[in-house]
């Protein structure tokens, strides 16, 4: 990462903390997007179920923008890569990249592992809803689009998922200001319409993983 003497694989404790902290934030929208799929296929769905269906539903809503915003870390990567000249570095030092390889492949795993819970937050959330019969492509565009205002959020403005519920004020002013600012706006929803793509296309990429692994089940 950042620190250390020209190294770009920081191993020490600090990184370690945060790379963990930061992929725990990324599986908990995955936990209650599960528990909330859990919640809904019960019939009748009581009271009880319902205030829990709100509960769940907040706390996935609130923690889904962590899944993605793993993509941003790549600006530490290019930071490092710039500051320290690794690149032309490396050419002539062959410790430096076997580091400068370990580091890449580390930021493409970690974006990936993010991506990935992602999708599968947003699955059993949308399976859910479309046993309810209701339109999810209607939702789409504005859903990932509020999901790409979480990442600005949390980047730009280092907000956390629990100011939601301490600072909400301060959020929402926030966000509202967004609305004010036509470029920032723009590129937000285009954001949005990224991770909409992204979305569909890792659904589909599990789905036909699932199919595979299925498959190779039956042939054994």
């Amino acid at each position: 990462m950042r620190e250390g003497n020209g190294v770009f694989v920081d191993m020490s404790f600090r990184t370690i903390f945060w790379v963990v902290w930061n992929a725990t934030l990324a599986l908990i929208p995955v936990a209650a997007g599960y528990a909330l799929r859990i919640v809904l296929d019960r019939k009748p769905v009581r009271a009880m179920g319902w205030l829990l269906v709100v509960v769940l539903g907040l706390i996935w809503f609130i923690f889904l923008p962590n899944t993605c915003y793993l993509l941003t870390e790549w600006r530490h990567y290019m930071d490092t890569v710039d500051s320290q000249n690794l690149y032309l570095r490396a050419k002539s030092d062959s410790v430096l990249f076997i580091k400068l390889t370990l580091g890449t492949i580390f930021y493409f795993l970690y974006s990936l592992f993010g991506m990935a819970a992602f999708a599968l937050a947003i699955r059993p959330v949308e399976r859910a809803a479309v046993r309810r019969n209701i339109s999810v492509r209607l939702w789409a565009l504005p859903f990932f689009a509020a999901v790409a205002l979480g990442v600005y959020l949390g980047l730009v403005l280092r907000f956390n998922s629990w100011d939601v519920l301490e600072n909400p004020a301060r959020v929402w002013s926030a966000a509202v200001e967004v609305a004010g600012r036509p470029k920032l706006a723009a590129f937000i929803v285009a954001f949005g319409g990224f991770l909409w793509v992204a979305y569909a296309a890792l659904d589909i990429w599990i789905d036909g993983f699932k199919q595979r692994l299925t498959a190779g089940k039956s042939d054994a």
